[in-house]
């Protein structure tokens, strides 16, 4: 972390909290089991002002599980679709995405505000896969801070933004996958961004069985992306080579 960041975590204050409003935008399909106990972190959580519950038609109970003064807005699905659905919902001058299995610190508002007190125009934190054993100290130590380096970062990671730095850049694009890989490079050419410490604490249930196969789909799908795929072919590759997780 910076000199200019970690001055202002060092002047921050519960004063602090009551300005620049969070917004946590959470898109859900099928996510029961991780959403009940996201919300009660979240809603216990420091200088978040509000939650958004983004839901693409689960059929597990999913949207049974919100309730006020958490909102709920229902779309279609797909990750980006249901992003931009939520942000168009959210009043917060900073919104903040989260997917439903990763959980963020309980200090993630006072990290948040002092990157943006700082002149950030957004980010992320620093991952943490417990449970996610060599495979995951090697993606928290190695491989994620690398392409961080790069200025190349994923939803599962807790990608915060202005919300006039949002809507400048044109927001979440509403297409089937790769959505979270084209609004970083859109924020990243906005301004400076920061790599909060978090940690947020993050499932490694999508590749914990299959490893060395889901991350060289990972590295796949991103080169063929690079190389101008298609976002509707890679989401098609995607569903038929993912394996039972979603």
């Amino acid at each position: 972390m910076n000199k200019k960041l970690r001055r202002a975590f060092g002047l921050q204050t519960r004063d602090r909290l009551a300005q620049m409003p969070i917004s946590v935008v959470i898109p859900t399909l099928n996510e029961a089991s991780c959403t009940g106990p996201l919300l009660e972190r979240l809603e216990k959580t420091p200088g978040i002002e509000e939650i958004v519950v983004a839901d693409g038609g689960s059929a597990d109970g999913t949207p049974e599980l919100v309730w006020p003064p958490v909102r709920l807005v229902e779309s279609e699905a797909g990750r980006g679709i249901q992003l931009s659905a939520g942000a168009r919902a959210a009043s917060g001058a900073v919104l903040l995405f989260l997917h439903a299995d990763a959980v963020p610190p309980p200090d993630v508002a006072y990290q948040i505000r002092g990157a943006l007190e700082a002149g950030c125009v957004g980010g992320n934190l620093r991952p943490r896969y417990p449970g996610g054993g060599v495979l995951g100290r090697v993606l928290e130590l190695l491989v994620l801070p690398f392409f961080r380096a790069l200025g190349l970062y994923y939803g599962d990671s807790g990608i915060f933004v202005r919300r006039e730095v949002y809507e400048r850049v044109g927001g979440v694009p509403e297409i089937p996958i790769m959505e979270d890989v084209v609004f970083v490079r859109r924020m990243e050419g906005a301004g400076e961004t920061a790599y909060l410490p978090g940690p947020i604490e993050i499932s490694p249930r999508r590749w914990l069985k299959r490893p060395l196969r889901t991350i060289l789909l990972w590295v796949f799908m991103q080169a063929m992306f690079d190389l101008g795929a298609s976002p509707h072919w890679l989401a098609n590759f995607y569903r038929a080579n993912k394996g039972s997780h979603h």
